[in-house]
Parts: structure tokens; C-alpha cells; sequence
């Protein structure tokens, strides 16, 4: 048998691309001077291909990229992350680009209901650009944030807007206000980033819509300094959503006050007087109200509505414009086919697979909804059923009101109530390609009955015994009311008056990012995957790390909260009906003594040193952060909420 040392480059790549852990490829290039040239040339880009699929980075970057990826898919895995809420001081007015202080909506009794959307551009796994863009009433804030090298040389700019986060990346704070707006009338409803490959040079170009029925497409020069702003006519309708195609050339749809499609041609650097009209309008049924609209392909277009018995529908593109009659209707009864469908209710959030998903949305065939029964349904356009798997939750029904999905790996939901976010498992053929930590198996039940929920059980029971749908529970909730308020977290929070706010939206910039984004009324909260305690952190997290002098012991607080604003969140894990009973523990601060040495109670490699159980602190145990289960009003609107009508 040849040594492995004489084998080519082409069969050592296939035999690395299956190793188990990067510390096996270390050892790979430790074996001799032959294999240490093979590890450095080509070691390291076979082995993130082979165990992370579709997700790819600079050939010259891909050892830093696996430390990376392993050490995003670990904090993922343990739950470790950093939560701030988000705002800026000051910020570059676009349409007169001076300095102001920003500052939030006013004279309102509710806060306001953010839209968010980001996306980023990768050279290098630790150099990044990252685009991060909300609505608050009637502005828009948008933040561009440099890292990597892009930081280093960015941090010789001089600008007011200008500044550094905790992780010593360069940021730049813009805003933009409607021309004339009006509080309460004219906020801003729906906002959309193009992306990357949809820019004509630096031009960073922001679709927004408003209450009012004003429909914008921003285009941002930030290095020139120039707006141009291009008008869409909507018979003063108002937008509810917006959505734009993944496509070179893409069109726009939205939602058009309660019943209409439309779609619109963009042009990114066109600036116009005159409003352009729509190429194509649909209503997709003749009464009730549609919710959402989205693209799950170049030429598709599924589209959210209830209460109705098929509150999915798919629309086609056509060189015409919107297909007459849906391709499809979806309904989420368990009875398909020649059985009339009995299920009345509402579909709010649809996004498409990640296209690198080996079932994913590259053409179009699976998306994920979610609706007012709290359940998130997988889809696929080439099966016969209505959907083909559904992610639910066997301690609280909230009715789901975002989506996103964070890789190939999961899905993140924002609920009604309760500030609640809950993590599923994606489950996917090609998902999970590798595991950083190994999870003990969940304890069963062995003589306890089955428990039942009251609302949804019966929903998933019946379409398990009528067409076989495969069933995933058992992921974990994050409650966003942090149990821990000081300074500037403290005031913003007493300036909105909300404990109990549904996540209005949510948006991950890119399938590697380390970042989470969360709408809440009058916020934005970020959450940051990393560990405090990692003593290999991520790379793009590394320029934060500082150590005591003389010594190797890393600072926590000075690392990652030097300003003293990271947030303190409690979580449960759902638990499944076999398996017992839901966990629930608190973050400890981030600092603080206790959380110098590793926490006892974290369980090591499950959980983040963070974790601990709540019984340590019952004081500080505070309102919005109880689990409720199924039965307690779990589909009562939050405030401002989808049930509360025109609530924008």
C-alpha cells in the first residue's frame, strides 16, 4: 500500500475533504514536509468543501475560513452569542449629507414597527462589508460596517458619522427621512436592500415603502455623495410588503393595500420626476387581505394571505407580466386532494431555501411559511402535498411573524408574543455536514403518558395520520426582554415602554455571518455569535480580544462589553412530547467575576459559559421571560400586532 505521502494531490484531496475535525488536518501537515506543502496549497480548501457543502471562501483564506465556520457552527451549537441593541448617535443626513444626532420617533404612544433587511460582501473571511438598513416611523437608518483589513485602512477616515464598534470594526451611520412625513401616517412599512450583484458600481440602492402609499428606490453613492431617488405610482395605496427578484436585472413586487400584486422594473441609477406605473397587477383572490409577497425564484412569486383555506398562493412571471391564475394554491389542512380543505387561517412570513441547499431554492421549489397557528411549514412546488414537513414548538402556538434561515443549518422564527424567538433544526439533506459538539441523547419518557398541547397538537396529529408528514420539535426559545438594563439600554427601552413586543422582523446578512438582526417595537436588537471564554475566537471577532498586562488571561469585560451594554437574555429548550421536560436557563453578565472561570452549570461543550440555571438569581427573574404554554391566549396579538388592523 503507498505511503500517503506519495499519493497526488488530486487523492489526498478526496481523503481530507472527510476527515473528521481541522485539528485532523493540522495533524495531516505535521506528518512531513510533502504533506505540509499539500495542507497549505490544498489541504485546507478540500476539507471546508467536503464538510461544508455549498459554503465556500477565497482560496488563499481557507484556513482562516474553517477556524470560522467551525467555530460559527460551535457557538450556534452552544447558544453562545452577545446581544446589544442597536442605534446610532449621530448620522449623515442623504439627502443633505450633514451631521445630525439621530433621533427616534416622536410624539407617538407606540414604537415604532422596524423593517429590516442586510446582506454582505466577502474578499476574506475577516474582511467584510456589511450593509445593515431599518425603518423607525418615518426615517430609515442605515450602517455600513468595515472589517478586516477594510477596517484597518478605513480607521484613517475622518467623518462624523464614522466610528468603531466593540470589535474594533469601522462603522459609518446614515439616515434618511421621508421628504414631509408624518408620523403615525407616513412610516415606513416595507424595505428592501439589492444585493451585491444587483449594484451598478458603489451605488447602494434601498426599496421603501410607506403607509401612505409612497414607493421609493433609493440609490445611495456614499463615496460621492450623491441620492437619486426614483418614484413608483400606487394610487396612494399603501405597501405592506416588498420584495425584490434575485436576479442581475431584477423586478420589484409589493403588496399594494389589502388585496393587490404589483410589480414593478428597477433601475438602479434612474432618477425621474415622474412616477413609474407597475408593469403587471394580480389580486390573488377577490376578498380578505394579502400579508406578504416574496421571491422563491427569478420567475416566482409566493404570496401570503388569510384567513382563508389556501392562504399560499403562486404567481409566475411571464414576459407580460404576473400570470393570470396562481400556479399553485397551498393550502395547510392535512386534506389535499379531492378532500375540501377545512382549515381557515392566515400565512404571514414565506422565505425560499438558501439556493445552496441541495433542496434549495436555486429553482425555486421549496420555501418555508409561517402563519397565525404557529407553525412553520416546509413546501415544496414538485410534491402532490401541501407541505412536506412542519417545525412546531410543543410549549407555546405565538403566531409567527419573520423568518429567516441561518445557513443550511436552521431556522429562526419571530413570534407574537412574549419578545420570543425560537431555533429549529433545518434538517435537510446536505445540512449538518459538520458538528463541532457532540449532544448527549434527549431522556425519554418511561412510564408517563404522552403530554398533549391544546392548540397545535391536533393540527400536526392529524396530518401525520392523513398524508405522513414528518414532524420536527424540539428546538429552543430566546426571550429578547433582557433581564439586565443599564445606561443607554436602560433609557431606550423606558423611552418605548414595551416589555412584551412581538419580532416584527429578522435578517441574517449572509450564510456565514456571525449576525442576527431582530425588529422589536422601537428597537433593533443584534445578536453576536461568539464565545467570551473561546480561547481561539473567530477571526472576525479577533482585533476585540485584550489581555491583562504582563499576562496571557484575555480581559473579558474590556474583550466584549467595554461599554457595559450587552444584554442578559433567558431561553428554554422546547423539549419534545417524548422527551422530558423543557430547560430553562439565564445569561450570566459579561465580566463579571463569576464568568472568568468556566460556569459549572453551563455543562461545559452543551451550553455557552454564559448559561446558568435561574434559580441562583429568583429576584431578578423579571416579566415577558416566563414560558407560557399551549392554551394561554397564545394567539392573542402583541402590541401593534398583524391582528390590530392598519397598525403601522
Amino acid at each position: 500500500m503507498p505511503a500517503l505521502d506519495t499519493l497526488p494531490n488530486e487523492i489526498l484531496s478526496l481523503i481530507t475533504a472527510h476527515l473528521d475535525h481541522p485539528k485532523d488536518v493540522s495533524n495531516v501537515a505535521l506528518a512531513c514536509r510533502r504533506l505540509s506543502g499539500f495542507v497549505e496549497l490544498d489541504g485546507w480548501k478540500a476539507y471546508m468543501k467536503g464538510r461544508f457543502g455549498g459554503i465556500t471562501g477565497p482560496d488563499a483564506d481557507a484556513k482562516e475560513a474553517v477556524h470560522g465556520l467551525t467555530t460559527l457552527y460551535r457557538n450556534w451549537q452552544r447558544k453562545a452569542f452577545i446581544a446589544r441593541y442597536i442605534e446610532p448617535t449621530r448620522a449623515i443626513r442623504l439627502t443633505t449629507w450633514d451631521a445630525k444626532q439621530w433621533r427616534g420617533n416622536q410624539g407617538q404612544t407606540m414604537g415604532y414597527r422596524p423593517s429590516i433587511d442586510s446582506y454582505e460582501e466577502i474578499s476574506g473571511w475577516a474582511d467584510r462589508r456589511e450593509v445593515l438598513a431599518w425603518s423607525a416611523g418615518t426615517q430609515i437608518a442605515l450602517r455600513i460596517k468595515e472589517t478586516g483589513q477594510k477596517a484597518v485602512k478605513a480607521r484613517n477616515d475622518v467623518s462624523e458619522s464614522r466610528d468603531l464598534d466593540e470589535y474594533k470594526h469601522v462603522r459609518y451611520w446614515y439616515s434618511y427621512q421621508i421628504p414631509r412625513g408624518r408620523e403615525g401616517q407616513d412610516d415606513i412599512t416595507a424595505l428592501k436592500l439589492l444585493r451585491p450583484f444587483q449594484k451598478v458600481g458603489a451605488t447602494d440602492c434601498i426599496a421603501v415603502g410607506t403607509a401612505s402609499g409612497q414607493l421609493r428606490l433609493l440609490s445611495v453613492d456614499t463615496d460621492d455623495r450623491t441620492l437619486r431617488v426614483q418614484s413608483y405610482s400606487t394610487q396612494r395605496r399603501p405597501v405592506v410588503a416588498i420584495s425584490v427578484s434575485p436576479d442581475q436585472r431584477p423586478v420589484m413586487t409589493t403588496v399594494l393595500g389589502d388585496d393587490t400584486l404589483a410589480l414593478y422594473s428597477i433601475e438602479p441609477l434612474a432618477e425621474s420626476a415622474r412616477a413609474k406605473d407597475s408593469l403587471s397587477q394580480v389580486q390573488p383572490v377577490p376578498s380578505g387581505r394579502v400579508w406578504s409577497c416574496n421571491f422563491i425564484s427569478k420567475d416566482k412569486v409566493a404570496v401570503g394571505m388569510g384567513p382563508t383555506t389556501k392562504p399560499i398562493q403562486i404567481f409566475e412571471i411571464t414576459p407580460t407580466g404576473f400570470s393570470a391564475e396562481p400556479l399553485r394554491r397551498f393550502s395547510l389542512d392535512s386534506r389535499s386532494g379531492s378532500e375540501v380543505a377545512r382549515l381557515n387561517t392566515s400565512v404571514y412570513p414565506i422565505v425560499p431555501l438558501p439556493a445552496s441547499s441541495r433542496g434549495g431554492a436555486l429553482t425555486g421549489h421549496t420555501f418555508l411559511s409561517g402563519g397565525y397557528d404557529g407553525i412553520v411549514r416546509l413546501h415544496d412546488l414538485r410534491s402532490p402535498h401541501d407541505f412536506e414537513t412542519m417545525f412546531w414548538d410543543v410549549t407555546s402556538d405565538s403566531s409567527i411573524y419573520s423568518l429567516a434561515t441561518q445557513g443550511l443549518e436552521r431556522i429562526v422564527v419571530g413570534t407574537s408574543q412574549h419578545s420570543m424567538l425560537k431555533v429549529f433544526d433545518l434538517r435537510l439533506s446536505g445540512s449538518h455536514a459538520y458538528h463541532s459538539v457532540a449532544l448527549p441523547p434527549q431522556e425519554r419518557r418511561s412510564a408517563a403518558p404522552k403530554t398533549r398541547d391544546y392548540a397545535s397538537n391536533e393540527i400536526v396529529s392529524e396530518a401525520v395520520n392523513h398524508i405522513g408528514v414528518s414532524t420536527v420539535s424540539g428546538g429552543w426559545n430566546l426571550f429578547l426582554h433582557p433581564r439586565n438594563l443599564e445606561g443607554d439600554a436602560a433609557s431606550r427601552r423606558r423611552r418605548t415602554r414595551v416589555d412584551d413586543t412581538p419580532i416584527y422582523s429578522l435578517s441574517i446578512p449572509s450564510s456565514t455571518s456571525t449576525s442576527l438582526y431582530a425588529g422589536l417595537e422601537g428597537s433593533v436588537m443584534s445578536l453576536d455569535f461568539l464565545s467570551i471564554l473561546d480561547k481561539h475566537p473567530d477571526p472576525l471577532h479577533r482585533s476585540a480580544v485584550v489581555r491583562f498586562p504582563n499576562t496571557d488571561v484575555v480581559d473579558v469585560k474590556s474583550s466584549y462589553n467595554p461599554h457595559g451594554d450587552v444584554l442578559d437574555l433567558g431561553m428554554y429548550e422546547q423539549g419534545s412530547e417524548d422527551a422530558v421536560g423543557m430547560r430553562l436557563m439565564v445569561q450570566g453578565g459579561v465580566g463579571v467575576e463569576q464568568n472568568i472561570e468556566r460556569n459549572n452549570n453551563s455543562r461545559s461543550e452543551e451550553l455557552d459559559d454564559r448559561w446558568k440555571d435561574p434559580s441562583t438569581e429568583k429576584n431578578r427573574w423579571s416579566r415577558g421571560q416566563q414560558p407560557h404554554g399551549r392554551g394561554g391566549g397564545g394567539h392573542r396579538r402583541g402590541r401593534g400586532g398583524r391582528g390590530r388592523g392598519r397598525q403601522w
